[in-house]
């Protein structure tokens, strides 16, 4: 008999993995990693949230290091919280189960996480 080992995390990821989680409430919630990358554990912090409908890509900004104008950030409470209800309902966003993205790399001082188990069309180009 051959053994096949299941992991436990989601999609084969570890749990050293930073990742956001948007939920049913459509509050948005930052993993314990990813508010240490951010310098926020147990404290609040404002961020800028954006959004990459092609790509099913979240955006996560601090005010000091993007410049935006005409945007407001989102204020994250000290464990991690935010509402993001007008993103939900922009984007038209599934809300029957929690949605998690995982990390996906820095663009333009921004931390970007994406959907898991997503195939994101620009992820194959040049292949």
């Amino acid at each position: 008999m051959s053994i096949e080992w299941i992991s436990a995390t989601p999609g084969g990821h570890r749990a050293t993995d930073m990742f956001v989680t948007i939920d049913k409430q459509q509050r948005l919630s930052l993993n314990k990693l990813a508010r240490v990358e951010l310098s926020c554990v147990d404290i609040p912090i404002s961020l800028y949230i954006g959004y990459d409908p092609v790509n099913h890509r979240i955006a996560l900004a601090k005010p000091d290091v993007v410049r935006l104008t005409d945007t407001r950030p989102y204020k994250i409470d000290q464990r991690g919280y935010t509402t993001v209800r007008k993103l939900v309902q922009r984007y038209k966003l599934p809300m029957n189960q929690s949605r998690r993205y995982f990390f996906d790399g820095k663009e333009n001082g921004a931390l970007t996480f994406k959907l898991e188990d997503y195939d994101a069309p620009d992820d194959n180009i040049g292949k």
